[in-house]
């Protein structure tokens, strides 16, 4: 079946929620078995046991990408249950609850916090897995940037280290377009997936927020969509779904924005 990724193992970090147990579940329902990384082991356990397969399937491994042992750790546990990782989808990032801060009131710390999470995070994962890769001359890096790396407004995109976030989410784009052109020669696809405004579950913090917005605030948020509508996680999981596929091994270094058209 095209798309199928039987026999293919995967790691997803930042997966026990949101948009990462989105794309994990897609990548279990074509056949992938997967380890869900996370700083919420807990959370990232229950989502493990409630994807498709029998007990044991999947893997939950506490991990925090901005430590370079974590990282590491988390792809040894990986290839140690798996034999392999075939797969790695950079998702783990976000720019926190804190209010938009101006350029003069963004501390170094916050910056680096930010920095290191949604950037220094896909580096170190891909420093880890790539030698493996290089070594079965096969791979599939997919990492999240976002539409807010062109800028970000708004009622719900001025929330969170607005300045920072922008930053990281533009730097992810330029390493995969740099490791792409690297590891073109051991058969491994970098690419990127570049989600607009996406609602996750309800209780996230985004979902939260919309459902508090006026009816003008809504329209001011979703109108400049020509689809209509905000993204759901399932878009962007089947956009990921593609580009870890055998159809997609000519598509390297590309940049596949899920936004609606916005």
């Amino acid at each position: 079946m095209a798309g199928a990724l039987t026999d293919r193992h995967a790691i997803v970090t930042g997966a026990a929620q949101g948009l990462g147990l989105a794309i994990a579940r897609t990548l279990a329902e074509a056949g992938a078995r997967v380890a869900l990384s996370d700083v919420q082991e807990e959370k990232a356990h229950a989502a493990a046991r409630g994807l498709p397969g029998p007990s044991g399937r999947h893997l939950a491994i506490r991990a925090d990408v901005t430590s370079s042992d974590q990282v590491a750790a988390m792809a040894d546990a990986a290839r140690r249950a798996f034999g392999r990782v075939d797969i790695l989808v950079n998702n783990a990032g976000g720019s926190g609850t804190l209010p938009v801060a101006d350029i003069e009131e963004t501390s170094e710390e916050l910056w680096d916090r930010i920095v290191d999470t949604n950037l220094k995070g896909a580096f170190l994962c891909c420093r880890a897995l790539v030698p493996a890769m290089k070594a079965q001359r096969y791979g599939r890096i997919v990492n999240l940037s976002s539409v807010a790396a062109r800028g970000s407004f708004g009622p719900l995109l001025t929330v969170g280290a607005r300045l920072p976030y922008c930053a990281a989410k533009a730097g992810v784009q330029g390493l995969t377009y740099q490791l792409a052109r690297d590891l073109g020669p051991w058969n491994i696809t970098v690419n990127v997936v570049v989600p607009g405004f996406t609602l996750t579950e309800p209780g996230a913090r985004v979902h939260g927020q919309f459902a508090e917005l006026t009816e003008s605030e809504r329209r001011l948020l979703v109108g400049p969509i020509p689809a209509g509508r905000p993204g759901q996680p399932a878009d962007i999981a089947w956009a990921v779904r593609f580009l870890t596929s055998d159809e997609s091994g000519y598509v390297s270094g590309a940049t596949l924005e899920v936004s609606g058209a916005a």
